[in-house]
């Protein structure tokens, strides 16, 4: 092996309660950021990074807006 570690996708509920944690802790964040901070630490979301934080918005878990400034999503816990 060549010692690179894979990244685990993580579950649903689990991916959740990171990304809250990471909000939560980090203050707002891009998707691109969100996503580098997840495979630092070789996890993934169960779908791709957008699409799963989109999700979450649409359960009310997290708040997210379109940003010219930052070229992207910008995300955000409640």
């Amino acid at each position: 092996m060549s010692g690179v570690q894979v990244a685990a996708v993580m579950g649903e509920a689990e991916a959740e309660s990171y990304i809250l944690k990471l909000l939560r802790e980090k203050g707002p964040m891009t998707t691109m950021q969100i996503e580098k901070l997840a495979l630092d630490q070789h996890k993934k979301c169960p779908d791709q990074t957008v699409i799963f934080l989109t999700k979450m918005r649409k359960k009310g878990l997290i708040e997210g807006e379109a940003s010219l400034e930052h070229r992207g999503w910008l995300w955000r816990a409640h």
